[in-house]
């Protein structure tokens, strides 16, 4: 399996939580994801969005494929395979 870490920009609202599950947003450019899991949000001071990290694993075969989709997901901050 690939792991990916994924970071997500997710709006806020006027109570400074977060607006919307980011996740929901993801283009997994057909790819099966065969698991994912939320690990931590970050909110720094004077930013209007939260930074949440997800891992997400899909079969190797299709990590590139998984990997273009993620570009052109325009939420994402940053990513990385590990």
């Amino acid at each position: 399996m690939a792991v990916f870490k994924v970071i997500f920009r997710n709006r806020l609202n006027s109570s400074g939580e977060p607006f919307e599950l980011p996740a929901d947003k993801l283009n997994a450019n057909g790819v099966i994801i065969e698991s994912y899991e939320y690990i931590k949000r970050e909110i720094r001071d004077g930013e209007d969005f939260a930074r949440e990290l997800w891992e997400y694993e899909v079969p190797d075969k299709d990590a590139d494929r998984f990997a273009v989709g993620l570009d052109s997901t325009p939420t994402i901050i940053e990513y990385k395979k590990e």
